[in-house]
């Protein structure tokens, strides 16, 4: 077991998802950088419901519904997402990942302020292998965040380039799609 300044892997991330969420919600402007692509975007988290704003759609999630608005196609796609789904776009369920079948462990990095967090899986046929967590050590947020797939080809980086905490909760309301909001949008039921 790793440990720094007397803080295991687990230790941290646990206070890191606390302090976001202990009196409200973040706020997070962020690029991911795909394959040839790069993506910019925005993800309000409060606990496990969020609202994403990313490549012309947005997708709210209540804690059990996604709505996704596609704004070409004019349609909002409603869903039960699974948690593997869930990963894709919630930055801070990857950081619970530990509690699923992941091992953690410190790696080293060349800045002083930043803490890396290795989670290597322990199960042989799940798709994600590794994420790698960049931690500011004394604001307690991810700055950056990178996922291998299975076999390593597949690598995403998700650089956080704000990151605020909150302090007044946001309401139910704001994680669930608006249909008055949207008019004249087709909703596709897929549950």
């Amino acid at each position: 077991m790793s440990i720094i300044n007397g803080q295991t892997p687990e230790e941290l991330l646990k206070e890191v998802a606390h302090r976001a969420f202990a009196e409200g919600y973040v706020d997070i402007d962020f690029t991911v950088y795909m394959g040839d692509g790069e993506t910019e975007g925005n993800i309000l988290v409060q606990g496990d419901k969020f609202v994403l704003e990313a490549a012309g759609m947005k997708t709210w999630f209540d804690g059990k519904t996604q709505w996704t608005y596609v704004e070409a196609n004019e349609e909002v796609s409603v869903s039960e997402p699974s948690a593997e789904e869930l990963q894709a776009l919630n930055p801070y369920a990857w950081m619970s990942l530990y509690e699923q079948g992941y091992e953690l462990k410190y790696g080293e990095t060349a800045v002083p302020e930043v803490r890396k967090v290795i989670m290597t899986t322990t199960i042989p046929r799940e798709e994600m292998q590794s994420i790698v967590l960049m931690i500011h050590e004394t604001g307690l947020y991810p700055v950056r965040v990178s996922m291998a797939s299975r076999g390593g080809l597949d690598v995403t980086v998700i650089d956080i380039n704000r990151y605020e905490v909150k302090k007044q909760p946001l309401s139910d309301s704001a994680f669930v799609f608006n249909k008055a909001d949207y008019p004249g949008v087709e909703v596709i039921d897929l549950r």
